[in-house]
């Protein structure tokens, strides 16, 4: 008896030691606060979710700037069509000029200009009136061409300003899938850390797990001791 009472004391401070580690494992194990990550992660896939629903929407004004594009580069080969057949019939109607008699460029002449009849020419003013006539078809085609061609300029502007928005809906995109890039490093940093802690705190209920059967080995042993001493 008198080696039990000596024991005793010994058994109460191991017991006594096992269950303030137990209780200094439990506090420490509980770290992890799985509802305050599993609020981050899905708030990181609700922007995450945002950002592509935002980025379709872009690809779809990209492709509507597209298709305008199109129609507008359309409409600027056909504007340069009719410029070059607009010369070319300025070049036919300079040879036809060449086939008229005197009456005829007269005719012509009064046809253009009613109010300014030419009536008695002398015979030497139909090179003159030839080439006058010649200048006529020339700046008639000259105003058509400058029509097509102010028509082309503004084609092409709005050809361009349409290409700025589409490069700025494609740096708009960039950002977004920086930022969704961003996100996903913050899942892997935030998955990253849940796992370490989650291992840390098994190594913990593991080490606690051994100090419990420790004193529960001891106190089995002392209360068999206690039995058997008896």
């Amino acid at each position: 008896m008198t080696k039990i009472k000596k024991l005793l004391p010994t058994l109460l401070l191991i017991v006594i030691g096992i269950v303030v580690v137990s209780v200094v494992f439990e506090k420490c194990g509980a770290n992890t606060n799985h509802k305050e990550f599993k609020a981050q992660m899905d708030s990181l896939h609700k922007v995450n979710d945002s950002l592509f629903a935002e980025i379709k929407k872009d690809d779809l004004v990209i492709d509507s700037l597209n298709q305008v594009d199109a129609e507008l580069k359309d409409k600027l080969s056909h504007q340069k069509t009719k410029i070059v057949k607009v010369v070319e019939i300025v070049e036919i109607e300079k040879a036809k000029v060449d086939e008229l008699n005197e009456q005829q460029l007269i005719s012509s002449f009064n046809n253009r200009y009613p109010t300014d009849t030419i009536t008695n020419p002398l015979p030497l003013a139909q090179p003159v009136l030839v080439s006058a006539a010649k200048d006529l078809v020339e700046l008639d085609g000259a105003k058509q061409i400058i029509v097509l061609k102010d028509s082309s300029i503004a084609t092409l502007e709005n050809r361009v300003a349409g290409k700025d928005s589409v490069i700025n809906k494609y740096v708009v995109k960039e950002d977004k899938y920086k930022l969704i890039l961003v996100n996903k490093d913050k899942e892997i940093a935030g998955w990253e850390d849940q796992y370490n802690k989650l291992d840390l705190q098994y190594k913990k209920l593991k080490v606690k797990s051994k100090f419990q059967r420790i004193g529960s080995y001891l106190i089995i042993g002392g209360l068999g001791y206690l039995m058997l001493a008896k």
